[in-house]
């Protein structure tokens, strides 16, 4: 089983390495041990300490060059340990796949018997791959090795799991000469370089270091897509380091290499300190990943590499089955540099350069965008902006004291800096918030607080390592608990200053802060609190919400689908705030799905002041706004209702009209969002309504009956249920349409946003998506925490389209804000 295949040489290149473990922008010239032979002519024997010897002996005699007369026999006798290592490995990889029986027997024997005196498996590992000889492959390699495995399994027709190979398929792999085995070998070999007690930057140039490292991922690029054939690695790393330097100029991107080549390694060769990465709008967490300094260093070297980044296909960036592949190919950044190109011939180069440079500085936020941008647009957008109007103004970040705490902050993005005091952690719920309070604090009112509590783990336990530390955070203030606080959800938007942190620190004067109220006239009390104002604790108000759809256009028959049920309870209320929670049941049998309901709860906090817009806001010509006053009967209980009707000026079948009254705890009483469909010529209307039941446990129904009338034997049909009431039609257009309660501005701002979570929330569920299919093919499951968040964040997503219907634009801020705390467990996750 161990005896050596004969070796026959191999050159893919015009030039080729003749000493495979000397690190080469070129092909090793041939496979296996190369042209010597161990000195005693024995063949190595697979244990520990034979493998352990011939690696210290080589890298002992590497310093001498190859040129030193046992450099050869070292070389050989080292490569010989390893490709018995190999082979040893490839018997379980390659007869009942990587993961597959043949690995779990090995590691059931090691666990009860250990024949080899080295590192016996144990129940937790049961499912991983052997590492009994020399600690297993090296991690570096190991996803090489298993497409090498998996690569001569579909050339033996072995292409599905459980399915046994057959015994030949051991040769075949030794005698194998593929580009497979090649990427393997290489990676496998620079793996050991890099975890050589040599200090490497002595022994490489940038761009043999930059070439070499690069190989394992554009390697893996290529794999994914199973080809019967894979190019030959190293030179498909050569050609991403042309497009490279084609794309920017080869001396940026050797400065960039040699930057990362004398940067502190691990001993597996990856970064000892994990670095930001910020390349172009890719924002990940920090990582040990050198290729991704090395593209950071690279992008940000000049306002043009920036400009070149941001040129990146944004799609490839997102949907990549691994965060790095759009980065590893050459296919990408050539593309980036066509459209760099395009821009240039559009806008002229100082143009392009110009708005790059404008940005480039910038502190970002996590879509490569301004920090100081409330809606996140990204750079992309600013980018584009800019390009268009060159005077665009891009938003600044403002710099406070955490004991200058002003309301004025409220909905800005702002840099604050304080000493922790203590560090509140929520140990029931999801997410579970963590709450940063401050020394300076007045009345411990402004605070910081993230979803991600797991983020402060680095800190440790409970986050104690923060306590008394000055630090630094950004985010957006917003309401939070009693007071008011940053939302942090990133890492990276914390940072521990040294002890003289706040010594001298100058804050910031903008112009928001020179106005009364951040620009506002005066304080009012929210209409929101006041709704809840004379009800007592306990009172509460339910709701059914369903969907309407006119089957016969003209006759106001519909089919009736209920979407969910939902219950608001006052828990207290005070004269500060209105403290309600939020009970919801959303329908498993919408949207042709047949399942169980799913329910949730939250709090809502509705504080008592609230500041008053500057002016009225300006006339929405597109929009037509009427009001009234209607008495609604529903099961039997006659409210006196204001209603308020939103109109599309150009079509009135289009509209949102929504009544309320004192005499209902929150005061919602119906709304009603009316669309319509042209279908063959013909109008079909789509109505979203939600009602107010005042009768616990009988669904709610307009009408002087005490309780809902049975529908007629006609309606049995469920296509065809009871029509019901006609619903109201908007008066016809005023001459000079009333001005609205709500500032179109706000709802344009609250809509736009609510389309970039719907995009990242589609981004999200394609991301768990693929990360699903990879635990499954490892025999796991999501956990249970994301799988909750993804139920979560439909019904969220729900929550905040009823929000943004009804116009109630409290509520949808804090949904969002809800779905935004979802979408960052989920996005965490996917990011691992």
């Amino acid at each position: 089983m161990f005896l050596f295949a004969a070796a026959a040489g191999f050159a893919a290149d015009p030039k080729c390495s003749s000493n495979p473990l000397v690190p080469s922008i070129w092909a090793a010239c041939s496979f296996g041990p190369g042209p010597a032979k161990p000195p005693d002519g024995t063949q190595p024997q697979p244990s520990e300490a034979a493998t352990g010897d011939a690696r210290s002996r080589f890298w002992k005699i590497f310093p001498n060059g190859s040129s030193d007369p046992g450099f050869q026999n070292a070389q050989a006798a080292f490569l010989n340990v390893l490709e018995v290592k190999d082979r040893l490995y490839l018997i379980f990889a390659l007869q009942h796949e990587v993961f597959g029986d043949a690995t779990k027997v090995v590691n059931a024997i090691q666990m009860g018997l250990d024949p080899f005196g080295l590192d016996p498996a144990t129940p937790r590992t049961f499912g991983e791959f052997p590492k009994f000889l020399d600690r297993g492959i090296r991690p570096f390699a190991f996803p090489l090795f298993v497409q090498w495995a998996n690569a001569m399994r579909r050339a033996e027709g072995r292409d599905k799991a459980g399915q046994w190979a057959q015994p030949q398929i051991l040769l075949e792999a030794w005698q194998d000469k593929s580009n497979w085995r090649r990427a393997y070998e290489d990676a496998r070999n620079w793996a050991e370089f890099m975890g050589s007690p040599l200090d490497i930057s002595n022994y490489v140039t940038p761009q043999v270091y930059l070439v070499n490292q690069m190989e394992s991922d554009v390697a893996m690029s290529l794999a994914r897509a199973k080809p019967a054939v894979l190019p030959e690695p190293k030179g498909a790393s050569r050609a991403l380091y042309d497009s490279l330097v084609a794309a920017f100029h080869e001396t940026d991107v050797l400065d960039a290499a040699s930057a990362v080549l004398h940067t502190p390694k691990n001993s597996m060769g990856g970064l000892a300190t994990r670095a930001e990465v910020a390349i172009g709008t890719y924002m990940p967490a920090p990582s040990p990943n050198p290729y991704l300094l090395f593209l950071t260093h690279l992008t940000k070297h000049s306002a043009r590499n920036y400009a070149i980044a941001l040129c990146l296909d944004q799609t490839a960036l997102l949907v990549s089955g691994e965060s790095t592949e759009a980065l590893n190919t050459t296919t990408q950044w050539d593309k980036a540099r066509t459209v760099y190109g395009q821009l240039v011939a559009r806008f002229g180069e100082p143009a392009v350069i110009a708005a790059a440079a404008r940005l480039k500085d910038v502190p970002k936020d996590d879509r490569g965008g301004p920090r100081g941008d409330p809606e996140s647009k990204g750079a992309i957008a600013w980018f584009t902006a800019i390009l268009r109007d060159p005077k665009t103004p891009v938003p600044d970040v403002s710099q406070f004291l955490a004991s200058s705490y002003d309301p004025r902050w409220m909905g800005k993005i702002v840099h604050v800096r304080g000493t922790v005091a203590r560090v509140e952690l929520d140990t029931s719920g999801s997410p579970r918030y963590a709450t940063i309070h401050f020394k300076e604090a007045k009345n411990d009112r402004f605070t910081a607080y993230t979803p991600n509590s797991d983020i402060l783990d680095s800190y440790g336990q409970n986050s104690s390592g923060l306590v008394g530390k000055p630090i630094e955070i950004w985010g957006q203030v917003q309401d939070w608990r009693e007071g008011s606080g940053v939302r942090f959800l990133l890492a990276r938007q914390l940072k521990v200053l040294d002890a003289g942190g706040l010594a001298g620190f100058r804050e910031s004067s903008p112009e928001w802060m020179k106005t009364p109220s951040g620009g506002a006239t005066s304080v009012t009390d929210s209409p929101k609190y006041l709704a809840w104002k004379k009800f007592p604790v306990g009172a509460k108000a339910s709701y059914e919400s369903v969907l309407l759809h006119e089957y016969k256009p003209g006759t106001n028959q519909y089919t009736k689908t209920k979407i969910s049920n939902f219950t608001f309870t006052l828990e207290s209320i005070d004269d500060e705030r209105a403290v309600v929670r939020s009970e919801s049941a959303i329908s498993g049998k919408t949207a042709g799905r047949n399942g169980p309901d799913n329910n949730s709860s939250d709090q809502l906090i509705f504080k008592r002041k609230q500041l008053m817009a500057p002016s009225a806001p300006m006339d929405d010509p597109t929009q037509i706004v009427t009001r009234g006053e209607e008495t609604l009967t529903i099961n039997g209980k006659q409210i006196s209702t204001r209603w308020e009707c939103v109109t599309r000026a150009n079509d009135p079948l289009t509209f949102t009209k929504t009544w309320t009254s004192a005499e209902v705890p929150g005061g919602l009483v119906r709304t009603q969002e009316q669309s319509h469909t042209q279908i063959t010529g013909e109008t079909y209307r789509n109505i979203s309504q939600t009602l107010y039941a005042p009768i616990d446990g009988v669904d709610p129904q307009l009408g002087d009956g005490a309780a809902p009338t049975p529908p007629p034997a006609a309606a049995a049909n469920p296509a065809r249920p009871a029509a019901p009431p006609a619903p109201a039609q908007p008066a016809p257009p005023p001459a000079r349409p009333a001005p609205s309660a709500a500032s179109p501005t706000l709802q344009q701002d609250l809509m736009t946003r609510y389309r970039a979570l719907t995009v990242r929330a589609s981004q999200d569920r394609l991301g768990l998506g693929q990360a699903e299919r990879k635990l499954t093919l490892a025999g796991a499951a999501l956990p249970g925490e994301i799988r909750a968040a993804r139920d979560r964040m439909v019904t969220q997503q729900q929550a905040v389209a009823m929000a943004l219907r009804t116009r109630d634009n409290a509520a949808a801020e804090q949904r969002m804000r809800d779905l935004e705390d979802t979408l960052a467990v989920i996005e965490k996750f996917i990011a691992k």
